[in-house]
């Protein structure tokens, strides 16, 4: 296995392992704030440490917030993370793991789509393995896990998981392009932050007023499981195809539920366990043999690099 593709799966894993810490806490968390809040909330503070990241190795540069592109990412991801967080509301745990999660199926179209990328038997093998290992996790095979919650909420997370999949195709165009990818982390949660906070004036719904805990939550989900696990994502594009990287990230589907397992008590018996099992089978299936994308095609910066000179207009490079 070459060098930057090993590196670069470690990456999504670590990613993936952050992201799932990110579920109890905010089914914590949405319970006592706002869910519009929770999500400028946490898109404000993952933007500021991604821009103090920035001043402190030297990166800053603004015009990369004179990209379109930059702009458009940043309105999906708040309306993602908005849909999902109005959503968890509505309907249980288990329903948003699952139907958020699908979104792996509908990367994987829109790869084949918009570029080119190779439609492989080990593919469509890990995709179908992985989406049946979130059905066990999630529902244990009990259809009447199904029956809880309003349907709006459904419909809510089910939408959330088509708007990521647009923004997931839609960082894999901009990384295509080339420049630095600690700067495009950055600036993604500086326009999602900026876009989140426009429901909440419409609708003129009041910040959370209540407990120290609710606080804590909103420090942690914005500080911790926001910038870092998107920083190691967009650099793992670089040599990783989306569609695999999707289904990498369903490792945080296991990580979430050993974490409410210890942090919740919630349940942890066979079909959590089988259902863990099948994930991580059908990222293996799905990635043996894949070839990664050569690592000039993206230009991505090394993390230690001082040069912050955006890209000019290469175009895409496809697989």
């Amino acid at each position: 296995m070459p060098t930057a593709k090993a590196r670069d799966y470690g990456l999504i894993l670590l990613a993936s392992v952050i992201w799932g810490t990110s579920f109890p806490g905010s089914k914590l968390t949405v319970g006592t704030v706002d869910p519009l809040f929770l999500t400028f909330a946490r898109m404000a503070l993952g933007a500021a440490l991604g821009m103090v990241v920035l001043a402190a190795l030297r990166r800053l540069d603004v015009r990369i917030f004179r990209e379109p592109v930059v702009w458009a990412l940043g309105a999906v991801n708040a309306l993602g993370f908005d849909l999902q967080n109005e959503g968890i509301v509505l309907t249980t745990a288990s329903k948003t793991a699952l139907l958020v999660n699908v979104n792996v199926v509908f990367i994987a179209i829109l790869m084949v789509l918009f570029f080119r990328e190779a439609v492989t038997r080990s593919k469509i093998a890990g995709i179908l393995i992985g989406v049946l290992g979130v059905l066990v996790l999630a529902t244990k095979l009990d259809p009447n896990s199904l029956t809880g919650g309003q349907f709006a909420g459904d419909v809510l997370v089910f939408v959330a998981g088509l708007v990521w999949a647009v923004y997931v195709a839609g960082v894999k165009w901009r990384v295509d392009r080339g420049g630095d990818f600690v700067a495009l982390a950055a600036a993604i949660l500086v326009t999602s932050a900026a876009f989140a906070i426009l429901p909440i004036v419409v609708v003129a719904r009041p910040p959370p007023t209540s407990t120290t805990g609710c606080w804590l939550g909103i420090l942690y989900l914005g500080l911790v499981p926001t910038f870092a696990p998107l920083l190691l994502y967009v650099a793992s594009m670089r040599t990783v195809s989306p569609t695999i990287s999707a289904l990498l990230i369903l490792l945080e589907v296991v990580v979430a539920a050993i974490l409410s397992f210890l942090l919740l008590r919630d349940y942890l018996d066979a079909f959590t366990l089988a259902g863990g099992g099948l994930i991580l089978f059908g990222a293996y299936v799905a990635t043996r043999g894949e070839k990664g994308l050569p690592e000039a095609a993206a230009m991505g910066q090394a993390l230690g690099s001082s040069d912050t000179a955006l890209p000019g207009p290469v175009g895409i490079r496809r697989r």
